[in-house]
């Protein structure tokens, strides 16, 4: 005998299926970067920082921080 039948014969309603969610490898869904990109690079924090910083003494924000 079936699972469905014997459900069906103790007055059981069927058994959902589970959804089962893809685990991503990203951090957000718009973000291009991943988790296993982030690994493979691990300098690129880094450098983001780095750029971040260029860009922010360029700008003159150091002028402003007195």
């Amino acid at each position: 005998m079936g699972e469905a039948k014997r459900r069906k014969e103790l007055c059981l309603p069927p058994r959902k299926k589970e959804v089962i969610k893809k685990n991503s490898d990203k951090y957000f869904s718009w973000l291009p970067i991943t988790r296993s990109r982030i690994k493979k690079y691990p300098y690129m924090g880094v450098a983001t920082m780095a750029i971040g910083a260029i860009i922010f003494l360029v700008s003159g924000g150091a002028n402003t921080i007195n």
